[in-house]
């Protein structure tokens, strides 16, 4: 399969550092998402590119039947173990975006909360959130705008890594206006909202602890670079994250895009 070196090196990246301490920033998103669908008893719930399960976690509440997804066996298991602690009964699997392991319309809602939108084939991702979503059925993925701190965030982040191979797609495209849209349009009838998640935290340097500790591409890549450019990274940061402080300690804005859909039949 197209790209299957890099997913695996993806896999790898995300399970290295205990994702579950950033996923917890994310509740807002989780819950909007959540908010936008109807869930609820007999309701079949797929949620691609579920990490260590945060979302799922909350769509199990409603009282469907949850399937988390998720490319990396590392956050799989931090999501069954997490399940296991609070009680909950959602089933985690290990499976690729590009090729979902379930059948043709096999689910009623379907979710990615700035999952799906890291794989490098993003017509691929389309195609599958299509297959196994049943006509009537529901969308509700989030990707990160292509403008605003989080991009930028990201932008930083990339200036130090290795660049991507030339036929992959990046995440950041998928926050571009009409560009799920363009993807998704003729599966779906699609509406896009714009919200934000922001990242509240005491101070800059706290920030920088915690991402470095949790988030597994910062992870990853100070493990690779040379000591010198570590600690350009992090000054960098660092200073970014200070251009978000607040008499109340950092707020950095996370603006995104609520990409819902419902599946049109045929």
């Amino acid at each position: 399969m197209p790209f299957e070196e890099l997913k695996q090196r993806h896999a790898a990246m995300w399970g290295s550092a205990p994702f579950e301490r950033i996923a917890v920033t994310l509740a807002e998103m989780h819950q909007e998402i959540v908010d936008s669908v109807d869930g609820g008893p007999g309701a079949r719930w797929l949620d691609v590119g579920c990490g260590t399960g945060e979302l799922a976690f909350l769509a199990a509440r409603t009282g469907a039947e949850v399937v988390g997804s998720d490319l990396s066996p590392t956050l799989v298991e931090t999501a069954r173990r997490q399940a296991a602690e609070r009680d909950v009964g959602v089933t985690f699997e290990v499976g690729d975006a590009e090729a979902l392991p379930y059948e043709d319309a096999s689910f009623d809602i379907v979710t990615s909360s700035v999952g799906a939108i890291f794989a490098p084939d993003h017509r691929a991702v389309a195609t599958q959130l299509a297959r196994v979503c049943r006509p009537g059925g529901e969308l509700a993925l989030t990707a990160w705008t292509s403008e605003g701190e989080e991009d930028e965030f990201f932008r930083i982040i990339g200036s130090y890594a290795p660049p991507p191979p030339p036929d992959a797609g990046v995440a950041a495209s998928w926050g571009e206006p009409g560009y799920a849209e363009s993807l998704l349009g003729d599966a779906f009838a699609v509406t896009v909202t714009q919200h934000d998640t922001p990242w509240r935290v005491g101070s800059a340097e706290e920030l920088w602890s915690e991402i470095a500790e949790g988030f597994g591409p910062i992870k990853t890549l100070l493990g690779a670079l040379e000591p010198e450019r570590a600690e350009a990274l992090e000054d960098e940061l660092v200073t970014f994250f200070r251009g978000e402080e607040t008499d109340g300690g950092i707020s950095m804005a996370r603006p995104y895009l609520l990409i819902r859909g419902r599946r049109r039949s045929g």
